[in-house]
């Protein structure tokens, strides 16, 4: 059956992905083939390469002649209903960076005004160690200029992730007015800072 598979969808069997984020969960990588309920409701032959762990499946139309195409496709079993993906196989999976986010959400200010921007050397208060007051960070990823990640944006809601000395903390960006709370900006980082 690999013969058949697109390519990303072997690359991403090769090097070993079990795992995946869509826009509204974690799939499984598991290439289960035929799936006959889907067929039935589709009118062709499928792949179904993922599941949810909830009954829903990704799958692959098959293309006319032989192999399947590469437009992804999600079954939700409580319909049944069946939807295409907004994105690519190769961004799916992983195997390929999704582009900066472009919507509506507001842009990261910090509550003094200044555009929140990637290297931002900042200080900010973490209710885990609330003893020790205010603790230098740096801003690691920022919605909206950095690459796509969905553990920093999704629900419709939107993080920005600061590094600090403990590990990383990802301040909400208010879907209001796009401020972060407790996070006050000290100055701007150089691209060559570590």
């Amino acid at each position: 059956m690999n013969d058949v598979l697109p390519k990303s969808l072997r690359e991403a069997q090769d090097k070993g992905i079990e795992f995946f984020s869509g826009e509204n969960c974690e799939w499984k990588l598991e290439l289960e083939g035929s799936a006959r309920f889907i067929e039935e409701i589709v009118g062709c032959p499928v792949c179904a390469f993922a599941n949810n762990g909830f009954g829903d499946y990704l799958f692959l139309k098959q293309k006319a002649g032989a192999g399947f195409g590469e437009e992804v496709f999600e079954f939700f079993h409580e319909g049944p209903e069946i939807i295409p993906t907004k994105e690519d196989l190769e961004t799916l999976l992983g195997l390929k960076d999704r582009p900066a986010s472009a919507d509506a959400y507001p842009r990261a200010v910090y509550e003094s005004g200044e555009l929140v921007q990637l290297r931002d050397h900042v200080q900010i208060r973490v209710w885990v160690e609330f003893w020790k007051g205010w603790q230098d960070g740096k801003v690691e990823y920022v919605p909206g200029i950095s690459k796509k990640k969905l553990e920093h944006e999704n629900c419709g809601l939107k993080w920005v992730a600061i590094r600090l000395q403990i590990g990383q903390i990802c301040p909400l960006v208010s879907p209001e007015n796009g401020k972060l709370k407790k996070v006050r900006f000290v100055r701007r980082g150089h691209p060559n800072d570590k």
